[in-house]
């Protein structure tokens, strides 16, 4: 599965203006924009319908900005997911309407994905928007600075590498040096 673009700068912005809180200028779309470089008007998009949730609140003009307007320490990432994404079917069986799949009814893949789709939303209910933030990207964006740059530990992300193979039991030689001939005489 994967998150829609939609969902990860709804997600952004929700993390830049949470980190954001305490700062004299709230954030503006313009800023965010820019820090992650991303589209205005795609970013001005997603702001309303974030705004519309009662997310954020969002302030025109001189002095303006974005606010967050939902306790981080209670907004989950399962609550914006299931918000944000259109369409969480992983498979076509999902969807009753659209669905021409002639194995339903005799198949268990859409219960087993079914399942794991619920242990997924389940495990991001779990995770708050302050969850995410890292105590360092609070206190950065109070001094004006980007907190887009929180700092993550993607090995914990990363698949574990693959096993090595096996040493040879035996030492390998190295291949010996074939004799070429000598090349021809100058000619001077």
């Amino acid at each position: 599965m994967r998150l829609t673009q939609w969902t990860d700068y709804s997600l952004r912005v929700l993390m830049y203006c949470a980190a954001c809180e305490g700062r004299a200028q709230p954030p503006t779309v313009s800023e965010i924009a820019e820090a992650h470089g991303i589209s205005r008007s795609h970013l001005t998009k997603i702001v309303m319908i974030l705004a519309g949730h009662g997310w954020l609140a969002t302030t025109r003009g001189r002095g303006g900005g974005l606010r967050l307007m939902a306790d981080p320490r209670r907004l989950t990432l399962g609550q914006v997911i299931r918000e944000t994404e259109p369409d969480l079917n992983l498979v076509e069986c999902f969807d009753v309407q659209h669905n021409t799949c002639r194995l339903n009814g005799y198949c268990r893949l859409k219960g087993a994905l079914g399942q794991a789709m619920q242990a997924f939303l389940v495990a991001l209910d779990g995770v708050t928007l302050s969850d995410l933030l890292a105590p360092t990207a609070r206190s950065a964006a109070v001094a004006g600075q980007l907190p887009h740059l929180i700092p993550i530990q993607m090995a914990a992300l990363q698949r574990p590498a693959a096993k090595a193979a096996p040493a040879p039991k035996k030492p390998v030689r190295p291949a010996t040096a074939r004799k070429t001939a000598k090349p021809p005489p100058a000619k001077g």
